[in-house]
């Protein structure tokens, strides 16, 4: 059975945003998501560079709405990150199965994704790659992954996933920043409001998938030539947003200026978003997404297979830990971290 560093990798990589990431097995049982450098990315020693400084980065961040980046190696022939597991669909699979969400389902599922942008670039880390398939939802939060991991190549050769990707990312990727991951979120939460893509109009949420769109978690396969086309409409700035729901239909228009100066940042964006997590009693996803993320929560390893297997303490009992008063700070680009060890220079402990 093949091995990832010292993990041994349980299931194969599934699709979409989830293409290069293997569900691996530590030697203690910790079940963990082990995911790769694109392979167009790892022959590539600034590639390299920009994923070593990510990793360091992202294991600063704050785990309550991300997964606990655990492991990580630079240096091996295909250089990859190893997340805490959490048996949940992702957004776009989510989406299949309930169609659009309500308004307070949408409330909190962008105020726990805001959350973690927050985190994320106090850390000094923007994300540059969140989509549908880069949201974990189980049946407390949201949870966002690849803040250590470099976005994609699209399939026109491009940087970012198709359709959420901001227009400075598209014509200008060396100035994007975090205004270009709040424009994602913008995207995100209206396909997720209105049952269909602000650039698209298609019907299931787009994802940009693996080699050209065609991922498992909901993508539409897309060819270069209707990628360019995606990508013109983002940056023509003319969202389709006729049937968001009045109640969300400013903050997420705001998200979705074309000036990324005009933009909320993920603080004002919980301001005008209303109640966020924990605001509301009772389940914050409806009964359809509630029956998924419970079969999802149920498909562990079997004994037999893996030998004993647990989860993450801040995935087995989220509850436990406390919930933020608010979004961090910004912490300065360039900001010192805390010491690394190991001798790769990422491994170690998820800080406190």
């Amino acid at each position: 059975m093949r091995e990832i560093g010292p993990y041994r990798v349980l299931r194969a990589p599934g699709t979409g945003g989830a293409a290069r990431t293997h569900l691996c097995r530590a030697a203690d049982g910790l079940l963990v998501a082990v995911e790769e450098l694109h392979p167009a990315q790892a022959p590539d020693a600034a590639a390299r560079r920009r994923f070593a400084r990510r990793a360091r980065a992202a294991r600063r961040i704050d785990g309550r709405w991300t997964l606990p980046v655990l492991d990580a190696d630079p240096d091996a022939e295909r250089p990859w990150l190893a997340t805490a597991h959490a048996p949940a669909p992702d957004l776009a699979r989510l989406l299949r199965a309930t169609g659009p969400l309500p308004v307070a389902t949408v409330r909190r599922l962008g105020a726990g994704l805001a959350r973690a942008l927050a985190a994320g670039h106090a850390a000094g880390v923007v994300h540059g790659g969140l989509e549908p398939a880069r949201v974990l939802v189980t049946a407390h939060d949201p949870k966002l992954t690849g803040f250590g991991l470099p976005p994609a190549p699209g399939p026109d050769g491009t940087t970012g996933p198709l359709g959420y990707a901001s227009p400075e990312q598209i014509e200008r990727p060396a100035d994007t920043g975090p205004p270009g991951d709040v424009f994602a979120l913008g995207a995100l939460l209206a396909t997720a409001a209105q049952g269909r893509h602000p650039w698209t109009g298609r019907p299931r949420p787009w994802t940009t998938g693996t080699g050209g769109g065609g991922g498992g978690g909901g993508g539409i396969g897309v060819g270069a030539e209707d990628a360019r086309a995606v990508r013109q409409r983002t940056v023509d700035g003319r969202p389709d947003l006729a049937d968001v729901p009045g109640a969300l239909l400013p903050a997420l228009a705001r998200c979705l200026d074309p000036d990324p100066a005009l933009r909320p940042t993920p603080g004002q964006l919980l301001v005008l978003l209303g109640p966020g997590p924990g605001a509301a009693s009772g389940p914050w996803l409806p009964p359809a997404g509630l029956a998924l993320t419970a079969r999802y929560a149920a498909d562990l390893p079997r004994a037999d297979e893996a030998g004993p297997v647990h989860l993450h303490p801040l995935i087995e009992h989220p509850l436990t830990y406390p919930h933020p008063a608010g979004p961090p700070a910004r912490a300065p680009r360039g900001a010192p971290g805390r010491g690394v060890g190991g001798p790769r220079g990422v491994r170690g402990p998820v800080p406190g």
